[in-house]
């Protein structure tokens, strides 16, 4: 069951409106569909970006944010008349807040298939990690560190 958005309704009613007179092609609203998964090794973004190469994608990171903007052009130098036209063009930008536990200098970008995933991985200092425990036991004035193994059984 899909929650209700009432963006996404007034989206759905604008473009059934440009449909109506014909003015989606040149409309320039264009959002690509988006996945945001993440797992403990850090964070993925998927973008649907059909008809759009990977060198005509701009993306950059800066103060906790990721930003992709791209434009899907419509081909209109053909001679020839246009009855339906459903498909979205035009420029689009889409802005990701990012968290901090995020490490934006490590971004990863792959784009296959028409999907562009971006994959960030979690910052170093927000990784989980076992920290050794060390005690210090007097003998004979001096510290020693004592190890404790795992399978050592308490008696």
């Amino acid at each position: 069951m899909m929650r209700f958005d009432p963006f996404r309704e007034i989206e759905e009613l604008q473009q059934r409106v440009d449909r109506m007179f014909g003015t989606n092609a040149t409309s320039g609203r264009f959002a690509p569909l988006v996945d945001v998964h993440e797992d403990e090794g850090g964070l993925e973004i998927s973008l649907d970006l059909p008809g759009i190469a990977p060198e005509g994608i701009k993306l950059e990171a800066e103060n906790n944010t990721v930003t992709v903007s791209a434009e899907r052009k419509y081909d209109n130098t053909q001679n020839r008349t246009a009855h339906r036209t459903e498909r979205a063009y035009g420029t689009f930008v889409r802005t990701f807040n990012i968290p901090s536990r995020y490490d934006l200098a490590k971004i990863e970008a792959t784009h296959q298939h028409g999907t562009l995933t971006l994959r960030i991985p979690r910052a170093e200092q927000a990784m989980r990690r076992a920290i050794p425990i060390k005690s210090t036991v007097s003998n004979q004035g001096r510290p020693q560190a004592l190890e404790v193994s795992a399978n050592e059984q308490h008696q």
